[in-house]
């Protein structure tokens, strides 16, 4: 008897959905570039801990095996759904032997992770989280094949957790993460054993909890800063929503719906990005950094809530996080990114970060590469989560973007160029007597529908869905044109610093000033040497003045030395739409023009490291007209503007 599924909505099988147009042009060039490359780089750390159980000795003891597990999980857990969304036979065979080898290594207990040896520590808070990490990429692959095989071994390995971890004897800091595959398996197989053990640990973090990541802590109305790693946050707290999709018990899904809330209200930039100043929970301030790792998480957390609760609200937050954050801190030949990035940064380099050495600086892979792996995963995660079904077949869009979706009783082509444009066309080319349900964006402020051309009347669901009923047949076209407006953001920043700029969104973007960039190789830390055509990078502001002598910095000349009038209207701000011919994360497809003014004493002239202004208001002299970009297509920006004294 399959059990019961206690949510609305599940994704479609790995590879149902084809990114097309620029999602294509992204996978294709992450395929060339960290995607299709990070095995190579570093392969200790990457390629070999679930195949050869190998460890990273520079670690130290005690880390060797769980952060390997987690980098190389995540790792490959992209790396499949990279292969099976492109349809890629070169890539889809790499992941087919990577899956086979780690098969092999099965132990007869059924263990699969990489805690290996007589003094290997099986408590250890990551064997758990690794362990996880690895297991959601050999679930990815049985949702692409079906393979049997392979979901009765991960089946079985979660079984030695439930039999070596059990009772008290878990870990109160990242191993909760393994939640997500024991409910996985045990919607495959019934298994009531792995939901007790999901009910156990849960009341054991009640009991226990010294950071954050209780459901009890998380119905509670507090959440203080520091009182977790941001990153680890972002992974665990949607794994309550996950035992309620098996369990049905309300409390489980309000705890991670509330946790979100708190994070979004106390903890989060508009770009989606959370923040986590020192690795841990902090607010919002414009140099405030966040973490590469919390926009993969994050998405798939969202994901989760919109596929269990059926929200549309929860395909906002993802567009927000990947058309904007996650965009942000990559090279756009998906050769390197950021670990960590900012609002405002007119300096990405080894010393810029307000927080570590390198943390901002440019590169393919760190010493402890959870940033770059997880860069490849989130986007087939990202173009999976494109469109839902319910129980019946009817087809859920929670997010746009181009592609192809293949659904059990649509396949529709989506051609559009949102969140640049403000358009989507549907074109049916398998159809089926259902419902579509279309997602209203939260920032929409309505919706013209069109059918066939003819425009047609649209209601909007609780849930924040246009559900449009008929018998689809093949070359029936359903085109969506939203109307937008500029949103003038008041930044509240009280806890970081009082100084309460202005940011500027429209639509599912947020806009930022970008300053001229020169990308500068470095030699960087790299674990294993670099080969030729992959370096590290400091990235430099790179300006003229106006007799176009390159770098003489003069105050009035220097492109971050900006305020703008804090009585701004969105009215007063025009939108652009410019050639969207090319990559749109390489040539902006849309701009905002504002007035702006030059605030000549907001910075020094000769900065090493980002830093703020001084004071709640800057002084200011000349109008000018300030053109914003896409925050994706930047990585020196200025996002959060000060305050203009006039």
């Amino acid at each position: 008897m399959t059990p019961q599924y206690y949510g609305k909505l599940k994704w479609l099988p790995l590879g149902a959905i084809e990114p097309l147009g620029f999602l294509r042009e992204q996978m294709e060039r992450n395929k060339d570039g960290m995607g299709g490359h990070l095995p190579e780089l570093e392969p200790g750390m990457i390629r070999d801990p679930y195949i050869g159980r190998t460890h990273v000795e520079a670690w130290g003891d005690g880390d060797q095996e769980g952060w390997g597990a987690e980098i190389s999980g995540n790792f490959y857990t992209g790396f499949v759904g990279l292969a099976y969304t492109l349809q890629d036979p070169a890539l889809m065979a790499q992941a087919e032997d990577w899956v086979n080898r780690v098969l092999a290594r099965q132990r007869p207990d059924g263990y699969m992770g990489t805690y290996d040896g007589e003094n290997s520590k099986i408590y250890d808070d990551y064997n758990a989280w690794g362990t996880a990490c690895g297991m959601r990429a050999m679930l990815r692959y049985y949702s692409a094949t079906g393979r049997r095989e392979v979901l009765d071994a991960v089946y079985r390995c979660m079984l030695w957790f439930c039999d070596n971890w059990s009772g008290d004897q878990k870990t109160l800091y990242a191993g909760i993460y393994i939640v997500e595959v024991m409910v996985a398996c045990y919607a495959e197989t019934g298994d009531e054993r792995l939901l007790d053990f999901c009910r156990d640990y849960f009341d054991f973090l009640d009991r226990n909890a010294i950071y954050f990541n209780s459901v009890k802590q998380y119905l509670s109305d507090e959440l203080p800063y520091n009182s977790h790693h941001t990153a680890g946050i972002c992974a665990q707290f949607y794994q309550p929503a996950v035992f309620y999709s098996a369990c049905g018990e309300k409390r489980y899904l309000d705890a991670s719906e509330k946790l979100l809330a708190k994070l979004r209200a106390k903890c989060m930039h508009p770009s989606g990005g959370a923040v986590c100043n020192v690795e841990y929970l902090s607010p919002p301030s414009a140099l405030a950094e966040s973490e590469y790792c919390t926009f993969t998480f994050l998405n798939a957390a969202c994901s989760y809530l919109a596929a269990i609760t059926g929200k549309s609200v929860y395909g906002d937050y993802m567009e927000e996080i990947f058309y904007n954050a996650a965009q942000g801190a990559r090279k756009k030949d998906e050769r390197a990114i950021a670990y960590m990035s900012a609002p405002n940064q007119f300096l990405a380099t080894e010393g810029s970060s307000v927080q570590y050495l390198d943390m901002q600086v440019y590169s393919p892979c760190y010493p402890v590469s959870c940033c770059p792996v997880n860069s490849v995963l989130i986007l087939p995660e990202f173009v999976n989560s494109l469109a839902m079904e319910d129980g019946e077949g009817n087809l859920y869009l929670p997010i746009y973007g181009p592609a192809r979706i293949r659904g059990s009783r649509l396949t529709l082509r989506e051609d559009t160029m949102y969140p640049f444009r403000d358009q989507v066309q549907l074109t049916v080319e398998n159809g089926a007597a259902c419902t579509l349900y279309c997602k209203m964006p939260v920032w929409a402020k309505g919706c013209e529908c069109r059918i066939n051309g003819e425009i047609v009347s649209v209601s909007v669901s609780a849930d924040g869905y246009m559900p449009l009923s008929r018998e689809w047949k093949p070359g029936d076209t359903l085109t969506l044109i939203w109307r937008r407006e500029v949103e003038v953001l008041h930044i509240d920043d009280t806890d970081a610093s009082s100084r309460f700029p202005l940011a500027f969104k429209y639509g599912a973007l947020l806009f930022s000033l970008p300053i001229p960039e020169k990308w500068v190789k470095i030699p960087g830390r790299p674990m294993t040497p670099l080969p030729e055509g992959w370096s590290w990078y400091n990235v430099l502001p790179d300006y003229k003045d106006e007799s176009g002598d390159n770098q003489i910095l003069r105050r009035h000349m220097i492109p971050w030395n900006v305020a703008v009038d804090e009585t701004l209207t969105p009215d007063q701000i025009s939108v652009e739409e410019c050639s969207s011919d090319g990559y749109p994360w390489e040539n902006a497809p849309i701009r905002l023009r504002l007035s702006g003014y030059r605030a000549p004493y907001a910075f020094p002239a000769y900065p090493s490291k980002n830093m703020e202004p001084y004071g709640a208001r800057q002084q200011v002299t000349d109008p000018m007209t300030l053109e914003l970009v896409p925050y994706g297509c930047t990585a020196l920006r200025i996002t959060y503007f000060p305050r203009a004294d006039i």
